[in-house]
């Protein structure tokens, strides 16, 4: 029943087993100071074991400044020997298995109770306002986590552009900053531009993976997927426009969501009583092939929002790859409930299946380890201890 969605792909210069995606799910499984906790290890190696072609790691931070969780992971050489460890017995579980970090900077979401919310946005009351050269020290700290991925031995790295983190709300049209960061969308993409720009001039390894995860359309006024600061309907003009720079700059995939979480969740992780937002996301999906498609771009295309559709997913994932609508089909809550996925559907074993109950947002809010608290036990008692 399932052919294309199991069938090897390419990414980069590498060959993928199958067209599954892992998509990055924060798990709060630092230790030290943003090492990779051995829960953390053992997490991602059994999402190796299960199958999945492609994994991306959670949420990497740049900076030990701006954080949205106090047990988040951070990339800074003092923390390199545990994502050694982390890629090492990854690769020892599966060794055809494609290991991304994906790196982010919290900006605005950060938690202000160990950390600092900082805005790029004028008038923004949400955060500190950051200088021109602020800017510019993150931008450099992007370049050099992607540089210690590379030492780290990880496949590549997927740069965080979604879900209202630093990378999504510089380039939003409510960025009016009147210096070379805001305003003009030359100015608003500068920073994505440069960075890859940068990482693409430093790797050593022709086969290094770049990728973003953007956010299409957020539902924000002056957001992503709208065209002025004051708009809030769709216009998905200048993300055309950044897909198209994304193919300009080389890079391997463009990983597509939208919406931002805990402002408009259920565009980003459609919920019950709101299932047909997983249609928006097949349709951004589509609209971002059909738009490499037209420049003749071997860039490839990650959907989202499968979770949601339990069994029927597989179904829906095998007519977009079949269709040419997308080249991978990613999945988030569903590698908390149940990491063997892929492997499982391929035996043809029973599956446990994301309820979509939030529950791992839940724990996500209590700044507490993030799991399945239905079909995981651990987290199903964890849970019940911080109530």
């Amino acid at each position: 029943m399932y052919t294309k969605i199991f069938e090897k792909g390419k990414l980069g210069n590498l060959t993928t087993q199958n067209r599954f995606v892992a998509q990055p799910m924060e798990g709060y499984d630092s230790v030290n100071s943003g090492q990779v906790s051995q829960r953390g290890i053992d997490k991602y190696t059994k999402l190796a074991k299960g199958g999945w072609g492609v994994i991306v790691a959670e949420a990497i931070s740049v900076t030990s400044k701006s954080l949205s969780c106090k047990n988040g992971l951070i990339m800074n050489k003092r923390n390199l020997d545990s994502f050694k460890q982390l890629v090492d017995e990854v690769k020892q579980a599966n060794p055809n298995a494609i290991l991304l970090f994906q790196l982010t900077h919290s900006g605005r979401n950060s938690n202000a109770s160990f950390s600092e919310k900082t805005t790029v946005c004028p008038g923004n009351n949400e955060g500190r306002l950051l200088s021109a050269d602020e800017i510019q020290e993150i931008q450099d700290a992007f370049v050099f986590a992607s540089f210690l991925t590379e030492e780290a031995g990880a496949d590549g790295i997927d740069f965080k552009c979604c879900h209202g983190y630093f990378g999504a709300e510089i380039l939003r049209p409510e960025n009016t900053r009147t210096d070379k960061w805001g305003g003009s969308w030359e100015n608003r993409s500068r920073f994505f531009r440069e960075s890859v720009t940068s990482m693409m001039a430093q790797k050593r390894n022709k086969d290094f993976i770049i990728g973003s995860r953007f956010s299409m359309y957020e539902g924000w006024r002056g957001g992503c997927g709208t065209s002025s600061p004051d708009c809030l309907v769709e216009d998905l003009t200048e993300m055309q426009m950044l897909i198209e720079l994304m193919a300009k700059l080389g890079m391997d995939y463009a990983n597509v969501s939208a919406g931002i979480p805990g402002r408009t969740s259920e565009i980003t992780r459609p919920v019950h009583g709101a299932e047909w937002m997983y249609l928006n996301h097949l349709r951004y999906t589509r609209f971002a092939k059909d738009t490499l498609l037209d420049l003749g771009s071997s860039v490839q295309v990650f959907g989202s929002a499968y979770s949601i559709l339990k069994d029927k997913a597989f179904l829906i994932a095998e007519e977009m790859i079949t269709k040419g609508y997308a080249d991978y089909a990613g999945w988030g809550r569903q590698i908390l409930a149940d990491p063997l996925t892929p492997v499982k559907l391929q035996r043809g074993e029973a599956i446990d299946y994301c309820t979509a109950c939030s529950g791992c947002t839940k724990m996500m809010g209590k700044q507490i380890q993030a799991g399945c608290m239905i079909h995981n036990p651990y987290y199903k008692k964890l849970w019940k201890d911080n109530l």
